[in-house]
């Protein structure tokens, strides 16, 4: 018998969800024949699968101890990490180019990872302590764009941002630099579709297509190329690097949408502004210097 407390960032989630993440090995047959079979209790009374989690629950399983291991985290030593903003619930975080967001391949170095290892040197993370919740991102970026990404310490953070992120409450600002002369300022619409690792663009709905909307505000010319601010108004994959291409200016390095340059591509998100949300901060813009 293994008995767990539900602590804050356990709670307010459905018993099953916090199991599975908690308890790699536990299959649904097994979890779903336990509750039948009253083997999984809270505060040692039957459980059900939908029963939400409080905080200070106790939470006793009669089940095999193989199948009771909790996923182990990886730390990774002597982390780098260039922070811009940070207060009790985030770090908003400058990541360079070629540094991945996040990665499904264990203890592949990426900005999740270093934030873990960042919040756990500063004693605000101990994973054990925390039986699945991990500090995680709210925004990604491409691997080869630089710029501003929000990490949330804890699970009321994540739940916070995202849903700012999914109610359109976050702008997101970028600078750009594209091949050609740019004129043309404002509104771009257009529609894009996913496949595989590259995105498709038309210039009317097509079905499958997403509506892909952005601002562009051409500020500097160098080279023969323009330089260009971009407030993403939708947050599509690749919506930045495949628009631009799609009017004729691929970014300059950008071999995936046409560049033949040899230069690195200059894509950097240099700005975030949230709209008034119930979570207090000390600035609701960051910008990097």
């Amino acid at each position: 018998m293994k008995e767990l407390t539900i602590q804050v960032n356990d709670a307010n989630q459905r018993l099953d969800k916090f199991l599975f993440k908690t308890f790699p090995e536990l299959k649904s047959g097994m979890l779903y024949k336990a509750l039948r079979k009253k083997k999984i209790k809270i505060n040692r009374k039957r459980a059900n699968y939908d029963q939400m989690l409080q905080a200070g629950d106790q939470l006793q399983l009669f089940l095999p101890d193989d199948i009771l291991q909790e996923k182990q985290v990886y730390l990774q030593k002597n982390a780098q990490l260039n922070v811009v903003y940070e207060d009790d619930n985030i770090v908003v975080i400058d990541k360079p180019a070629g540094l991945l967001s996040q990665s499904s391949k264990e203890q592949e170095d990426c900005v999740v990872e270093r934030l873990k290892s960042y919040l756990y040197q500063k004693k605000e993370y101990d994973p054990k302590s925390e039986h699945h919740f991990t500090p995680s991102i709210c925004n990604r970026l491409d691997r080869n764009t630089s710029g501003l990404i929000i990490g949330a310490k804890n699970a009321y953070a994540s739940r916070e941002i995202n849903a700012a992120i999914q109610n359109h409450h976050i702008h997101k600002y970028y600078n750009a630099y594209v091949e050609g002369h740019v004129e043309k300022e404002g509104l771009i619409v257009l529609y894009l579709q996913k496949r595989e690792t590259k995105a498709y663009i038309s210039p009317t709905f097509k079905e499958g297509y997403q509506k892909a909307v952005m601002k562009i505000h051409p500020y500097k010319y160098e080279n023969g190329n323009t330089w260009i601010k971009v407030e993403l108004i939708t947050g599509r994959f690749h919506q930045i690097r495949a628009s631009m291409a799609y009017l004729g200016h691929p970014l300059v390095g950008d071999r995936k949408y046409g560049s033949l340059s040899s230069e690195d591509m200059k894509l950097d998100a240099y700005k975030i502004k949230i709209d008034p949300i119930e979570m207090e901060f000390e600035t609701n813009e960051f910008t990097k210097k």
